[in-house]
């Protein structure tokens, strides 16, 4: 059975006299809050015997009997669960908990949250957005404290708008998410159950987790598997149903490189490194908004005798700049490299083939 408590946020100065009441600031309050930031939010949980590892790690040396005899007191006041189905106990903060937070936030940097919000919520995986919603929580109540009608105000007048189209993100195996993103950061083995695509039934994989690349609305695992030690490959994280973490470390690569396999296969939106002289001429009212904000800080704009603009600048090969040109249809004229006029000639055949009646 999970315990429970109040779900409020607790300031350090509410923790340092709810747990030390009278006392002064001494080590063993110290080595509390201490403890507070190495437990994890659920549905991560760690253990006594973790905590009293990284407790000596940071200085402070106690027993697994103190560290649980503390836990079981600041359970009483704070939003900590306590997993207590099976030996040793698991110890979280309450995933709606807003937890231990310090320093202040002034309405600033709460304002800047709010708008931050609005921004990640259609970008990011709907878990991984969860994980630091008691941020925005946090922001929230800030503004409030300080004016209500303000941040009433504040999202009834702001927007941020996608500049491209978006698809809704897949769904995600919260608990599996989360200990991929741990494995991944401590250099830890996995094992999973994963499905591919199209298939109903999952299998169970051995995994060395290398990197993660986040590309529009899928999160990508870059990974080894057991069984084939030479060749990485990418798993979209929404295909893992389960995911135990091994206490062994990934065998990695030899020379190894995340850009370099991105480019590879095809996750990043570059085509080749190289730098080529982009010139084309855009119909003025499609290109006009480039005077303000230009491509970057090559380019140049010249008006011609038609009224069309003659927009040049050095540019990176990549897809993402292509199908940004792609957009503007007939307002735009490529005129180099040959090899960009070319794809857009070819595209515009094909168009008029598969359209002519």
């Amino acid at each position: 059975m999970y315990s429970l408590v109040a779900t409020n946020f607790v300031a350090i100065n509410d923790i340092i006299y709810l747990v030390n009441r009278g006392q002064s600031m001494s080590n063993p309050t110290l080595r509390q809050i201490s403890m507070l930031e190495l437990i994890p939010r659920a549905p991560l949980k760690t253990y006594s015997r973790e905590l009293k590892e990284k407790l000596s790690e940071r200085g402070y040396e106690v027993d697994e009997r103190t560290i649980q005899r503390d836990l079981v007191s600041l359970e009483r006041v704070l939003p900590l669960i306590c997993d207590d189905r099976d030996k040793p106990y698991g110890w979280s903060w309450a995933e709606t908990g807003l937890g231990i937070q310090a320093p202040a936030m002034d309405p600033v940097e709460a304002l800047t949250l709010s708008l931050a919000e609005q921004y990640l919520e259609p970008i990011m995986p709907n878990a991984s957005f969860k994980r630091i919603g008691y941020f925005f929580k946090r922001a929230n109540s800030v503004l409030k404290e300080t004016s209500p009608k303000l941040i009433s105000r504040w999202r009834d007048r702001v927007r941020v708008l996608p500049e491209m189209l978006r698809f809704k993100n897949p769904i995600l195996n919260k608990s599996a998410e989360q200990a991929l993103y741990k494995a991944t950061f401590e250099g830890l083995q996995v094992k999973a159950l994963y499905r591919k695509r199209g298939d109903t039934h999952s299998s169970l994989r051995h995994i060395h987790p290398l990197g993660l690349v986040m590309k529009g609305s899928i999160n990508y695992l870059i990974c080894m598997m057991d069984e084939d030690k030479e060749n990485p490959r990418y798993l979209p994280l929404h295909r893992f149903e389960r995911v135990e973490i091994l206490d062994e470390k990934i065998r990695e690569p030899k020379n190894f490189d995340l850009d370099e396999f991105t480019h590879i296969n095809n996750l990043s939106f570059e085509y080749s490194k190289k730098l080529y002289t982009f010139r084309a001429l855009f119909d003025f009212t499609a290109a006009a908004h480039l005077m303000e904000t230009p491509l970057n800080g090559t380019q140049k704009i010249k008006k011609q005798p038609d009224g069309r603009l003659l927009v040049s600048a050095r540019m990176t090969d990549t897809l993402q700049f292509e199908q940004w040109l792609k957009g503007f249809g007939s307002d735009v004229e490529i005129l180099t490299p040959v090899e960009l006029r070319a794809k857009f000639k070819k595209l515009a055949k094909d168009l008029i083939k598969k359209y002519d009646d």
